[in-house]
């Protein structure tokens, strides 16, 4: 289990390193610039190697925690909780620190004459010549999975024991048991159709999100990335709906052995963290590791409405989606009080299902 702990924080750390050379073209830690320096060059290695070598030294503390002094499982579980978080939490900061001495060089370069890109471009045939997976289509797949398990389910109550397991250690030992109750039983297909929901939603985010517009050639790299991501999008929401349908075959209807699920739990995440690593790669967020020797427009500048490069705060943009500064994928306008409710509510719900179940 150890190399799969290694395995995660190495893709967390990765992922973070690699922020400042998956952006959009002409953000630099969230700041519009349309040129680079040598000293941004290096703030970019820094950040890189400072993420990776934090990812590094936790992975060498883990395993000698495990190996050399023989923790139990529930400290390690700790542990591991605590390391991811100090991850994520080191990358945010880093990012923010990294954003204020970019916002910093920009404004000393406004002072000496550099004229940022007030002016807005608008596509009005961006949505209708994008193409996504069919919303429609990712919203039955997930469905006939739930229904496949909700039937198994029902056909084998009889065998559904008393004690339903909701949680394992690293080595497969239940550690959190409950009785076994209509709402337990079902509440893994409850949380699934609310997946449903927000996955296919998320989707629909590529083709309706407010795209940043520079010239043609942007255009095209935008709608690639899109539609490519709705696709990434769809084998992540199919790959998780059917490791929660593994866990349900293994808990509650005990038709897989905890030996199975963690091999079908190794192949998938490891399916999904090499889907989402191509994506970064190949082709960063907008596109904008695509033919990365050419050269653009200036970007419209619009910093004043990203809080610390990564919030998107406008009110006076009805836009619910759009493309993230920091990171791949979508964001929301947090100054949309329906986009704020589709992310709360969702998790307010998990949450009290998970509270329910205890």
């Amino acid at each position: 289990m150890i190399w799969i702990i290694s395995a995660l924080l190495l893709f967390l750390g990765f992922s973070m390193s690699m922020t400042p050379y998956i952006t959009q073209r002409g953000i630099i830690f969230g700041v519009t610039l349309s040129k680079e320096t040598d000293d941004i060059i290096q703030l970019k290695k820094r950040y890189f190697n400072q993420n990776m070598l934090l990812s590094i030294v936790m992975i060498l503390l883990f395993i000698f925690f495990d190996k050399g002094l023989n923790l139990s499982e529930e400290t390690l579980s700790i542990i591991m909780v605590v390391f991811i978080s100090l991850q994520m939490v080191f990358g945010i900061v880093a990012y923010f620190i990294a954003n204020r001495q970019v916002a910093c060089y920009k404004n000393q370069l406004i002072k000496e004459g550099y004229q940022p890109n007030k002016k807005m471009v608008l596509d009005l045939n961006y949505r209708e010549t994008m193409t996504i997976f069919p919303t429609w289509l990712l919203v039955a797949i997930q469905l006939i999975i739930i229904a496949i398990e909700i039937i198994i389910t029902i056909k084998h109550q009889a065998i559904i024991p008393n004690k339903i397991i909701m949680q394992w250690d690293f080595q497969g030992n239940p550690t959190r048991i409950v009785d076994k109750t209509w709402f337990n039983i079902y509440s893994l297909p409850i949380i699934q159709l609310v997946m449903v929901f927000i996955l296919s939603i998320t989707n629909e985010s590529y083709k309706r999100g407010k795209q940043r517009v520079m010239n043609n050639q942007s255009v095209k790299w935008s709608q690639s990335f899109r539609k490519i991501s709705s696709y990434v999008g769809v084998v992540i929401a199919v790959l998780v709906q059917i490791t929660i349908f593994s866990i349900q075959m293994t808990s509650v209807v005990p038709l897989l052995t905890e030996k199975t699920l963690f091999k079908i739990f190794i192949i998938l995440l490891g399916l999904m963290l090499l889907t989402i690593i191509s994506l970064m790669v190949i082709y960063g967020q907008s596109g904008s590791r695509l033919n990365p020797s050419s050269v653009i427009p200036q970007a419209y500048d619009d910093d004043k409405y990203w809080k610390w490069g990564m919030f998107y705060y406008n009110r006076e943009d009805p836009s619910f989606w759009v493309e993230k500064r920091m990171g791949i994928g979508m964001t929301i306008n947090l100054a949309n009080w329906k986009a704020v409710a589709f992310v709360v509510i969702p998790i307010v719900f998990m949450l009290g299902v998970s509270f329910f179940i205890s």
